[in-house]
């Protein structure tokens, strides 16, 4: 009987070693995992003036096209229509349609289809070109734009303000700062502040 201790005793002595690699490997992993989630930010005192990039394929606010576009929703804000299509806004100009900004307050029932997802301490926006919605009930409703949002590009017609030696996006009467980031597949980041 003793033996059996004994030879037990020694197979877990034995296996003892092979255990704590393993724990030690899984520790030295999880602060690996730990430190590809950390975000590396840095600001950018000069901006590329690209920020455009990402919608470079759509059409500039103030286009005009002869037709909407075929399947665009109908929206009433007011006595306002407008016609929606694929994260676009259009709107009447006599026989002519011109991209434009949706008024603050439309609601819509889905977001586009290349949305971003904004999360920042006061809630959760999405944002596509130019646009931010925030979820209310079923529906996602345009509203300005949060300070502290970071978003993936800006629609062209953009123009660059130089304040206190740092240059900054202005879109829409929003300032972004252009930061370097691993959020986004682009390595840039476009942060909503407020200025003044």
């Amino acid at each position: 009987m003793k033996r059996i201790y004994i030879l037990f005793f020694l197979a877990a002595l034995m296996a003892t070693p092979a255990i704590l690699p393993s724990a030690e490997a899984q520790k030295v992993k999880k602060e690996r995992v730990k430190k590809k989630k950390r975000t590396k930010r840095k600001i950018r005192k000069r901006v590329r003036r690209n920020a455009h990039a990402r919608y470079a394929s759509l059409p500039r606010y103030g286009a005009i096209v002869t037709v909407a576009p075929k399947g665009a929703i109908i929206v009433h804000k007011s006595n306002m229509v407008y016609h929606y299509h694929k994260g676009l806004f259009y709107r009447s100009t006599g026989d002519r349609y011109m991209v434009v900004r949706p008024a603050t307050g439309i609601r819509l029932k889905a977001l586009p289809t290349r949305h971003v997802r904004v999360v920042i301490p006061n809630g959760t926006y999405y944002y596509y070109y130019g646009t931010y919605y925030q979820q209310i009930g079923s529906d996602y409703e345009v509203v300005d734009a949060p300070s502290g949002a970071m978003v993936d590009g800006l629609p062209e017609g953009y123009t660059v303000e130089e304040v206190d030696g740092i240059e900054y996006y202005v879109w829409n009467d929003v300032y972004y700062q252009e930061i370097d980031t691993d959020q986004f597949e682009s390595g840039t980041g476009y942060k909503a502040i407020r200025i003044g």
